[in-house]
C-alpha cells in the first residue's frame, strides 16, 4: 500500500508557495472574503454555523479542479454559494429518492467489503 504525500505547497498566481507561508494567509483571506466567508457567524444556526465552517475546510484544502466561471478562474478556488456549482446539475427531489435504495444497497455492500477484508465480521 502506498501513502499519499502530504502537499507542501499551493499553486498562486504564477508560482508555487508553501503552505504555512504569508503569501498563502493572504490568498486563502482574500479568497474567503470573496466567498463571504470572513464574517462572524454570532446569532446563526447550528446548521448554518456548520455549512460556513465546512465551506472554510473546503477552501483552505482548495481541491478546486477548474471551473469555466470567472470568479472561480480569478480566485483560484470554487465560490459557489452553499458549495453547489452552477455547472453541475442539480438533481431533483424525486430523481434522488429514486436512486436512494440502490445507492443505500452499494453503501452496504461497500462496508461489508471491507469489514470482512478487515476481519471485523465474526459470524
Amino acid at each position: 500500500m502506498t501513502r499519499r504525500k502530504a502537499r507542501t505547497t499551493m499553486r498562486i498566481g504564477s508560482g508555487l508557495v508553501p503552505l504555512g507561508s504569508p503569501e498563502y494567509s493572504a490568498d486563502y483571506k482574500a479568497r474567503l472574503k470573496a466567498a463571504g466567508l470572513d464574517d462572524d457567524t454570532d446569532g446563526w444556526s447550528m446548521d448554518a454555523k456548520r455549512l460556513h465552517m465546512a465551506r472554510q475546510i473546503a477552501m483552505w484544502s482548495n481541491e478546486w479542479p477548474g471551473c469555466p466561471e470567472p470568479i472561480c478562474q480569478r480566485m483560484r478556488g470554487c465560490m459557489a454559494p452553499d458549495i453547489h456549482c452552477t455547472n453541475v446539475p442539480k438533481i431533483s427531489e424525486a430523481e434522488l429518492a429514486a436512486n436512494w435504495p440502490r445507492v443505500m444497497v452499494g453503501l452496504r455492500r461497500a462496508i461489508a467489503k471491507v469489514r470482512a477484508e478487515r476481519g471485523m465480521d465474526r459470524g
